[in-house]
């Protein structure tokens, strides 16, 4: 009998393979005591750092990749109102460790040990005007240069010196407020152009000098940008959430000015980001509630999945979808189309489901709240 009923369930698992139940994985490590926070891990070779916020004190913790904790100090006052938590993920470049806190102060530390090199107050030293929701863009680091957002009406934009944070020079910008977006540098025609987001507006500026190239004001006053614009081979993607969709621009040779080329209202993804594969944009749209993918050479619908909305990441030759639900997709895109390879949910954890999960050194990190989940990342296309 008992014989009899295994052999019957073989072939109902066999005819009906949906019935099988998917064995959710197991993390190498888990890692809890963070305090609360949406920023991801920095990784090194060695070690990973992560921050978190405890009684309205910002801190920085650094892990081996046993799980150890090799330090952890103070980087100043984070954001405790509306998602109080850490926001802005941490930048490690060389022997340095780089913080904002949502209050607006930068710090600067030694990797090896947690010591603090030097600090600069957004809103105190630069006299920055704070966003709606804390500070949430880390610095951008080029050479020996960190560029910065205070969002002041004088000090808009700053460039600062990486090893001393003296200021190297400013931009009124156009005055308003930050986004939520972190610097971007790029190299067009052997220029380099910093890019970065206001409230309401994109801007181009020398990055060597501060002068202001060009501006370009968002159609819809609502969201405040979150996305990392995106370059490619003299063109710029951007994608500013519900009301403003996504865009492309054609970069002029000199870089001192910008032209439309298309634009697509219905990708919209808000804070979840975006990337480029190919000749493909891929992203969740907020209206439609999936994740969709468009051509970057015509702005046009390609391909959906249902998987509700989230952060994307590119990850090797796959994209990691991390959804506000806490499930998290493994997909392979082709061509606009995207294919699950895995899926698995996240239940360790607190708060919102918010962080952007990161893919270093063959693993897998996901943030959830005053949680740490590091997965080995080809187990989990193999599993």
């Amino acid at each position: 009998m008992k014989q009899g009923l295994v052999s019957w369930l073989l072939v109902i698992f066999i005819t009906y393979p949906c019935l099988m139940v998917a064995v959710e994985p197991e993390p190498e490590l888990v890692i809890s005591g963070l305090g609360n926070g949406y920023s991801s891990p920095a990784v090194s070779h060695d070690r990973f750092f992560i921050t978190g916020e405890k009684e309205g004190i910002g801190y920085l913790f650094a892990y081996d990749y046993l799980g150890n904790e090799l330090w952890k100090t103070t980087c100043g006052k984070e954001w405790i109102t509306s998602y109080r938590g850490s926001r802005a993920s941490p930048v490690v470049i060389g022997n340095q460790v780089y913080t904002v806190s949502g209050m607006g102060e930068i710090t600067c530390h030694s990797a090896d040990n947690g010591k603090r090199l030097w600090k600069a107050g957004m809103i105190e030293d630069l006299h920055g005007v704070n966003a709606v929701f804390g500070y949430s863009m880390p610095v951008t680091i080029e050479g020996e240069r960190i560029y910065c957002i205070p969002g002041g009406p004088d000090t808009n934009i700053a460039c600062l010196d990486r090893f001393t944070g003296k200021i190297i020079w400013t931009s009124a910008g156009n005055g308003e407020p930050p986004g939520y977006v972190a610097p971007l540098i790029i190299t067009h025609n052997g220029r380099k152009i910093l890019i970065v987001y206001s409230e309401l507006a994109m801007h181009g500026l020398d990055a060597e000098t501060g002068d202001l190239l060009w501006t370009f004001d968002l159609a819809f006053k609502g969201e405040v940008p979150c996305n990392k614009p995106v370059y490619s081979e003299g063109f710029l993607y951007l994608v500013t959430g519900p009301g403003n969709g996504a865009v492309k621009f054609e970069i002029s040779k000199d870089g001192a000015s910008l032209k439309k080329v298309w634009s697509n209202i219905q990708f919209d993804t808000y804070f979840g980001g975006f990337v480029k594969i190919g000749d493909y944009l891929y992203g969740s749209s907020q209206g439609l509630r999936k994740w969709t993918s468009i051509s970057a050479e015509t702005g046009k619908s390609a391909g959906s999945l249902s998987f509700r909305v989230g952060t994307t990441v590119a990850a090797y030759e796959e994209l990691v979808l991390y959804n506000q639900n806490g499930e998290v997709a493994i997909v392979k895109p082709d061509r606009g189309n995207m294919t699950v390879l895995r899926s698995f949910s996240v239940t360790e954890g607190t708060n919102e489901h918010f962080s952007h999960p990161v893919i270093a050194e063959g693993k897998l990190f996901i943030r959830h709240g005053e949680t740490l989940l590091v997965y080995n990342y080809r187990q989990l296309l193999e599993g």
